[in-house]
């Protein structure tokens, strides 16, 4: 009887056990995967750009399987593009604080990063990040009398933010300096360069920033409040626009609550009081966001608005939609369609984002979109694939166009990015399609057309606006750790009225590197392999072919 039994309670958990060694399985591949996804590996700090505001999600489908990679991927690019803030929740114990990197190429292109997040305790955190890229070489100049350019460029970024977490509120304090140092392209007449000084610039931007938030979960209603000082100086004068300074006093924050599990409503805003120490108007923008959403398995509806006032350079009261409807089916697939828009603050550094060599007759107004119409379809019908087609039509007063001297006043003597308003309608659409096998294999290609309409008379501001964009991107890991990768980038421009098309932007890259330890990454990369020359929606001629090789390292 006594063998009997132990035979019979072994059969009862036998399924028990199973499941539960099942369970395990799964358990451990994802706790692999996740040290994987969330592994610290930075590409460049974000200075200016703090993010307090509620977090809005783009459309995106259920994934059905993923071959999740077991490597963390390597550096592939050197491009701008501002790092969100790292927040407590996207950090783990296990992973790297630490990142460092340095590349050096010809024409003397380098390219330093560094960051560091130090969890000061279990409350504390100081984060902190630094930037140097540039270059100091010859390439080609627009006025074909003057030969080769001797350009030079270099921006530094210097950032601390320091957060500290109380029971149910977050106290947050940081600053930036950045300072950017480059020179004009020679203009026509020696005796206006020497005049304004405009061989020469250099720009400094400062900010400090205090702010205070709540702890998420722990409070009823979630909000942030942060305000802060954001300055821009200008050292030269270069014509129309004296040397001088811009400062501001920017506010931004929300306050949102749950009407139930689906359900919640709030309301974000911003304020920029704007003080110039140059020639240009003193004045406020106030945005205001009041909204309401409903999410669950199958259908997430966002229905608020955009109502903005601004007291002079444009004052009035400036009113949008901002709705959108996202709809799932079938888990794998989702339908959308989208009606925003508001304004933009065309302050001194969205236009040096514009162009860093940008120069204006009159102040720049606030760009208001009253519509922007987008429907869309993204879907994932097979593992790692997924596709999104979308078309839309947007309506922006006072649209930022660049307008290069050359092509429209033989005598007018400066070769620098001339900012110009205008109203613009513009209908879009494109696809867009990727694919990737865990870290072994992956690619995306994507084309969008747009199709621009403006007065007749405005035409000529079309002139490096793009009509089709195509981008398209590969990577491959060869051998064990070795991998390479590939980039294209196509921009046909507009036809500007009676002008002949600008040529077209027309860039393939080339990166390969190796990873060590798990940690250590040299790479190398080539770009502008066609040596293609051609301006830049900035009005600046690009490099041709140039190279750099460095090394980047966690720790």
């Amino acid at each position: 009887m006594k063998h009997i039994s132990a035979i019979l309670v072994a059969a009862a958990l036998s399924p028990v056990v199973k499941g539960y060694a099942q369970e395990q399985v799964k358990d451990s591949t994802l706790n692999r995967t996740v040290v994987v996804e969330n592994q610290y590996n930075p590409k460049v700090m974000d200075a200016f750009k703090v993010n307090v505001l509620p977090k809005v999600e783009e459309p995106a489908v259920a994934k059905q399987h993923i071959d999740y990679a077991t490597s963390v991927r390597p550096l592939t690019s050197w491009g701008f593009s501002p790092m969100e803030a790292i927040t407590s929740e996207q950090k783990q114990a296990a992973a790297p604080r630490g990142y460092i990197r340095g590349a050096y190429g010809n024409r003397n292109n380098v390219d330093l990063k560094a960051s560091y997040l130090w969890d000061i305790s279990r409350k504390d955190r100081l984060q902190f990040m630094a930037s140097l890229y540039g270059m100091n070489g010859n390439i080609s100049s627009l006025l074909p009398e003057e030969g080769e350019w001797k350009s030079r460029f270099y921006r530094t970024d210097v950032s601390l933010d320091y957060k500290h977490d109380f029971r149910t509120v977050s106290l947050s304090l940081g600053g930036a300096f950045v300072s950017q140092v480059f020179n004009y392209m020679p203009v026509r007449d020696e005796s206006i360069q020497n005049l304004y000084e405009t061989s020469r610039q250099r720009y400094t931007l400062g900010e400090g920033y205090v702010g205070i938030a709540s702890v998420e979960g722990e409070l009823p209603v979630e909000f942030s409040l942060q305000t802060g000082l954001r300055c821009f100086s200008r050292k030269y004068d270069i014509p129309y626009m004296r040397h001088g300074s811009e400062n501001i006093f920017h506010t931004v924050g929300f306050i949102s609550g749950a009407l139930n599990e689906e359900q919640h409503v709030g309301i974000a805003l911003g304020m920029d009081n704007l003080i110039y120490d140059a020639e240009q108007a003193d004045y406020t923008l106030l945005q205001l966001n009041p909204y309401y959403t409903l999410e669950n398995d199958n259908i997430r509806l966002r229905v608020g608005a955009h109502v903005d006032w601004q007291s002079a350079n444009g004052s009035g009261i400036k009113a949008a939609p901002d709705v959108k409807l996202d709809y799932t089916f079938a888990d794998t697939y989702v339908a959308y369609l989208h009606a925003t828009g508001g304004t933009r603050l065309n302050d001194f550094r969205q236009q040096n984002e514009e162009s860093p060599y940008w120069g204006v007759i009159n102040q720049m107004r606030t760009s208001y979109t009253p519509t922007d119409l987008q429907v869309g379809f993204k879907a994932s019908p097979l593992p790692g694939l997924g596709f999104h087609l979308f078309g839309g039509y947007r309506v922006t007063k006072d649209e930022i166009f660049h307008l290069y001297p050359d092509i429209t006043d033989t005598d007018f003597p400066y070769c620098y990015s001339l900012l110009m308003q205008e109203k613009a309608k513009v209908g879009y659409g494109g696809i867009k399609a990727a694919y990737g096998y865990k870290d072994i294999f992956d690619f995306s290609v994507g084309g969008t057309y747009y199709g621009w309409n403006v007065k007749d008379e405005a035409k000529v501001l079309l002139y490096l606006k793009p009509e089709f964009v195509l981008d398209a991107s590969a990577r491959a890991k060869v051998y064990d750790e070795f991998w390479i990768s590939a980039a294209y980038r196509y921009e046909g421009r507009v036809k500007a009225g009676e002008l002949e098309k600008a040529d077209a932007i027309n860039n393939l890259s080339l990166s390969a590197g190796y990873e060590f330890f798990n940690s250590l990454n040299v790479f190398v990369r080539f770009n502008n392999l066609l040596n293609q020359d051609y301006i830049t929606e900035a009005g600046y001629p690009v490099q041709g072919f140039n190279a750099m090789a460095g090394v980047s390292f966690r720790f």
